[in-house]
């Protein structure tokens, strides 16, 4: 497997991917991604790693600044996904560790994501490359009749 940033013959992949992958189990925002939606992303700021075998995209890590404040630059946000059928094959894991080094390589001192308490996967996941749970949202949302925490987990990166 082979991780790499996203060219643009990519876009229109990985728009499906995002609208196939990213559910509302796994995250607030009803996806309604496109190749224009990704350009838009990319002009704003938005960066994307992908990890790649055979010329399959088996998962997807979109990254970029948490805060839009001057004084939060050195924090930095990410969300990763990975097709159904590469799941539990230590795709999002690979992802991950090389994001925490990219990271650290640009100077950046902090890594956050938040994860919804019905993904308890990904909360796994995050716990296990040694993020700590730095705030949890109870009720956060209402999807599908329940209500359901927001946790925040960061991840130092001690430059």
């Amino acid at each position: 497997m082979n991780i790499r940033k996203i060219e643009p013959r990519d876009f229109a992949i990985v728009a499906q991917l995002e609208n196939k992958n990213w559910t509302l189990d796994s995250t607030p925002h009803v996806m309604e991604s496109s190749a224009e939606k990704i350009i838009e992303k990319i002009t704003h700021g938005m960066g994307y790693f992908l990890a790649v075998e055979d010329e399959k995209i088996l998962g997807v890590l979109d990254y970029g600044p948490r805060h839009k404040s001057e004084f939060g630059q050195h924090v930095i946000t990410f969300g990763v996904m990975t097709d159904e059928d590469a799941r539990g094959k230590g795709v999002a894991s690979r992802l991950i560790q090389f994001f925490i080094e990219y990271a650290r390589k640009e100077g950046y001192q902090k890594i956050t994501i938040q994860a919804m308490g019905s993904n308890p996967q990904a909360l796994a996941l995050y716990k296990k490359l040694g993020f700590i749970e730095e705030g949890r949202l109870r009720n956060e949302f209402f999807i599908h009749g329940r209500y359901i925490d927001d946790y925040i987990l960061g991840f130092p990166l001690n430059n």
